[in-house]
């Protein structure tokens, strides 16, 4: 970690945060966050890909599940995608049998991506080619994931803009211009990441949180 990441002074508003309890706030919040969008009344799933954000999304649903009685009973489904032996299926499949979750893998081919990209820009409603990439994936899922009878997922998205989590961030000159592109990528959010994951689960009649 970058050495002005130990004691961050947060541009403009001047707060003080050692590293220990920032941490400690951050496992906080998440957990409330967490905890505050599993109330629902119909079956619900955690999106997977076996990364940081979507791996402690998982675990924590997973143990708030275990310690409350639910309706729909105290194992998680999680759902991941990729192609055949791609790194993200073999890594949701760790984590999952890690938790102890009901775990759906959906290998696709280059030719089902293909196959659904007119469908798919429909409901996009953008001809962005980043966005319409990674979308693809997540729409075939989308309707992996209906046909379980599922009707709201969670999903880590926008933990990378807030942490600063894309590689281009590790050339950030100064903690303010850290923060600074941080803003920018959570200003922009809804033209990009989260439009792709709303769109492209609501398509299927699932709600994304």
């Amino acid at each position: 970690n970058p050495r002005w990441m130990k004691s961050l002074t947060i541009p403009k508003y001047n707060l003080e945060v050692g590293e220990e309890e920032m941490c400690s706030k951050i496992r906080e919040s998440l957990t409330k966050s967490v905890e505050k969008r599993l109330m629902a009344d119909v079956p619900f799933g955690v999106l997977l890909s076996g990364g940081l954000d979507s791996s402690l999304v998982a675990s924590i649903s997973s143990r708030i599940l275990k310690n409350n009685s639910s309706s729909f009973g105290n194992k998680l489904h999680t759902f991941s995608i990729g192609l055949k032996n791609s790194p993200d299926i073999l890594a949701a499949r760790k984590v999952s049998e890690f938790l102890g979750t009901e775990h759906h893998e959906l290998s696709f081919t280059i030719q089902d991506g293909i196959d659904c990209l007119r469908n798919l820009i429909y409901h996009l409603e953008t001809f962005d080619v980043t966005t319409i990439r990674a979308s693809t994936p997540m729409f075939l899922m989308s309707r992996k994931i209906k046909s379980h009878g599922i009707k709201m997922v969670l999903s880590g998205e926008g933990a990378d803009e807030i942490f600063g989590g894309y590689l281009y961030f590790h050339k950030a000159p100064d903690a303010e211009e850290f923060h600074k592109e941080t803003v920018r990528k959570l200003n922009k959010l809804h033209q990009y990441d989260c439009l792709r994951a709303n769109k492209s689960l609501a398509a299927w009649g699932i709600e994304g949180r």
